[in-house]
């Protein structure tokens, strides 16, 4: 009995045995399995990253006395000129629902009109339907954009337009009633609004701007000449009354703080290509108005004369700069081997390890980038096997 206890025992460490030997097995295999990538040609920014402030000359719009919700005539962005209205003010609710009803009655009419005038003056179905094309290409246009703001006119006129396509002679007398009557219903609510508004006009020319942020008089042209990276930093906003701003001038300024290293790498530019991420996929090349450093910290100003809304309206952005600009095989930092105190990668050819020196021109904590070789035997080449994970790798060792 006891014999047979100990039987039985033997036969139990033994399957236990055979077991942890094949899980050591498979455990070897998977960890020593080769893995390799191939290695394209990639052109990579090496770029600094920060975050600073648009500065323009900007005169702020004042209501002078008047009280009211403000109706705006001009989008930000938009140019005007001096004298040219603005917005209009309304001293209650009425008076403010009163206009915007008489402002969309003109645009339908002015889109009737429209209809009327192709009705009239006998334009061929050819020439129509140019015409309707044209129209949603503007509003394709506006939307992609993001310019839905602009889009109201021109679908009432595409409306019109379809309905002029199918109308004919006969149709002449409804449009004359239906644009006498509407020139009616837009008198009517003028005369609701005509006496509890009043408008406000531009300063002086320049592009405009809805609503302050305090800036306006706090970060100027004239303060970049002198002011420090500290003292850029710890600006604030002040108290300011107004409805909006004209930015004058046709030069504007971002102003970002750097540290030594950073301002070190810039050196001797006279203009940068520059990101703003947050307003614009494409770049922007912009020079180089100041860049003095003030201890550990640096102040860079960069001007610009492109004066578009999306530049004339923000603030506080983000900002890449680039530096430079590099290519090569991009290389992951795992494949980095040394051999004979020769740094390289080792590449699969065929079943083979093959070890292949290689020099870098940019690299980073993930990848290299190495120059591409002229031929697959003079070096590294592209499309080349680079070998990122195995063990035990030699010289023409055969792998699987």
């Amino acid at each position: 009995m006891k014999k047979a206890r100990i039987s039985t025992l033997f036969t139990v460490l033994a399957l236990i045995a055979v077991g942890i030997y094949i899980l050591y097995q498979v455990t070897a295999n998977l960890t020593q399995q080769i893995r390799t990538v191939d290695v394209l040609e990639v052109t990579v920014e090496d770029k600094i990253s920060a975050r600073g402030m648009f500065v323009r000359e900007q005169l702020v719009v004042t209501a002078s006395g008047k009280t009211g919700t403000a109706e705006y005539l001009v989008q930000d962005g938009d140019k005007v000129s001096k004298g040219q209205k603005l917005a209009v003010l309304f001293e209650g609710d009425a008076a403010r629902v009163a206009y915007s009803q008489a402002d969309e009655l003109e645009d339908r009419l002015a889109a009737v009109e429209y209809a009327y005038s192709m009705i009239t003056s006998g334009v061929d179905s050819q020439k129509m339907d140019q015409l309707i094309f044209d129209d949603i290409a503007a509003i394709t246009e506006s939307l992609s954009q993001g310019d839905a703001g602009r889009v109201g006119s021109d679908y009432s006129a595409l409306q019109q337009l379809v309905v002029s396509r199918g109308a004919t002679e006969d149709d002449k007398a409804a449009f004359e009633g239906q644009i006498s009557q509407l020139k009616q219903e837009i008198a009517s609510y003028q005369k609701q609004y005509s006496g509890s508004s009043s408008s406000l006009r531009a300063p002086d020319s320049g592009y405009f701007t809805g609503g302050l942020d305090g800036y306006e008089a706090v970060l100027t042209p004239e303060l970049l000449e002198t002011v420090s990276p500290q003292e850029l930093q710890s600006l604030q906003p002040a108290q300011q009354e107004g409805v909006g701003s004209i930015t004058t001038g046709f030069r504007w300024y971002y102003a970002v703080v750097l540290d030594k290293v950073q301002a070190d790498r810039l050196q001797q530019r006279t203009s940068l290509e520059v990101y703003f991420p947050e307003l614009s996929t494409q770049s922007l090349e912009m020079q180089v108005n100041r860049l003095e450093t003030v201890g550990e910290q640096s102040i860079l100003v960069l001007e610009s004369t492109r004066m578009d809304p999306l530049f004339l309206t923000a603030r506080e952005q983000d900002v890449d700069i680039v530096v430079g600009r590099h290519s090569g095989l991009k290389v992951p930092s795992q494949a980095l081997r040394q051999q004979e105190g020769e740094w390289g990668v080792f590449v699969l050819d065929g079943s083979v390890a093959v070890f292949k020196p290689i020099t870098w021109n940019y690299s980073t904590e993930s990848y290299f980038l190495v120059p591409c070789a002229a031929s697959s035997k003079e070096g590294l080449f592209r499309y080349d096997r680079v070998i990122v994970q195995g063990r035990n790798l030699a010289e023409n060792k055969v792998v699987q």
